[in-house]
């Protein structure tokens, strides 16, 4: 398929078909109670959505299927049934030193470990994607984005990334924390979706400790685990009507325990498997 995020229709026979690849060995209670229903709730296109939807955008370069961006295309099919998990390419305006591609090695271990754990077909090829290229990143309909600063983008990526979310896309952004008590990063990916927003009166809110996405596979009865940063909770904007996630923001630098490089095992373990849940979240809605 040329573009997942083209219709919600394909986006639903996209998820559908990931989730019919997985083939857990002991699989857990929750997620086939979520399997069971996505199923059956994505079996039933939204008309109403792809009648409603904008006209795509084109223009801008692509990024490479790779941890940094390289000149050449991106691949023009993304194989059915299968999850990737790109990282989103911006422009952070303070020159901090942890940048957009900050630890690489930790979107490959979260990779792994959502195969391992679930089973799950998903794609150990790292990709990246720019919002400067619309169709492109339509192709990818789960994003993650990362950083310790502040950071703006130009008009025509803000403009690709409300279209992006609109079409049923999903970005999970997570503060990567400046210092071990910074919070930079949060407050501007969540002031610029409140602005994004702003004309259907949707802002994003705090999820409370007993969402669904804290319990759809592993269970976080406290809500998301901080490792450091500030403690906001996680955050949220939700699709009216619907209540779906749109995008979901963490402050407390869940990928820096994904490298599994710091901190101690219990709380890398925590991030991953909250990572885990984020996936497993959107697949399943």
């Amino acid at each position: 398929m040329e573009e997942l995020l083209g219709t919600r229709s394909g986006l639903s026979a996209w998820k559908r078909e990931v989730l019919r690849n997985s083939r857990g060995r002991k699989p857990r209670r929750d997620f086939l109670k979520a399997l069971a229903l996505s199923l059956t709730a994505l079996a039933a296109p939204n008309k109403a959505a792809d009648a409603g939807r904008s006209q795509r955008h084109k223009e801008g370069e692509t990024g490479g299927p790779q941890d940094k961006p390289a000149s050449g295309e991106s691949p023009k099919t993304v194989t059915t049934g299968t999850f990737f998990f790109p990282r989103l390419l911006f422009h952070v305006k303070d020159e901090t030193g942890d940048q957009w591609n900050i630890y690489p090695v930790a979107d490959v271990v979260l990779r792994k470990r959502l195969k391992a754990l679930t089973n799950i077909n998903a794609s150990e090829e790292p990709v990246v994607v720019r919002l400067d290229d619309l169709d492109t990143i339509c192709r990818y309909p789960f994003v993650f984005a990362t950083s310790e600063g502040y950071f703006d983008l130009p008009k025509n990526e803000e403009v690709n990334l409300r279209e992006f979310l609109m079409r049923g896309g999903f970005v999970y952004a997570d503060d990567c924390v400046l210092g071990k008590t910074g919070d930079r990063f949060f407050k501007d990916y969540r002031k610029m979706i409140d602005k994004l927003f702003e004309k259907e009166q949707m802002a994003m809110q705090r999820v409370p400790n007993d969402h669904e996405i804290y319990r759809c596979y592993f269970q976080f009865p406290d809500g998301a685990p901080f490792l450091q940063g500030v403690n906001h909770g996680g955050y949220a904007l939700f699709e009216k009507g619907t209540g779906r996630i749109m995008t979901y923001l963490t402050p407390g630098d869940l990928h820096c325990g994904w490298t599994c490089l710091w901190n101690t095992a219990e709380s890398n373990e925590a991030a991953l498997r909250m990572g885990i849940n984020i996936v497993i979240y959107y697949l399943t809605h």
